[in-house]
């Protein structure tokens, strides 16, 4: 049986100058690279770009289903 993807949260700068947080799913490599990466986006079920080179702030990893906790 496949394990489950890690999962990450982050928000970026889209070209549009907006922010954009996404919830998604990406193997370990994609996130070595710099750039724009195809990741899949777990709550519109697709995929997706993510820019890591206008990354704010850091990526949120945590176990497949569960919540994120933002607290500090």
């Amino acid at each position: 049986m496949k394990q489950p993807q890690t999962e990450y949260v982050g928000t970026f700068i889209k070209a549009s100058g907006a922010a954009r947080t996404m919830r998604f799913v990406t193997s370990e490599t994609n996130l070595r690279t710099r750039g724009l990466i195809t990741v899949f986006d777990v709550e519109k079920r697709s995929l997706r770009k993510f820019n890591l080179a206008t990354l704010v702030g850091r990526l949120t990893a945590f176990a497949p289903g569960a919540q994120p906790s933002f607290c500090a």
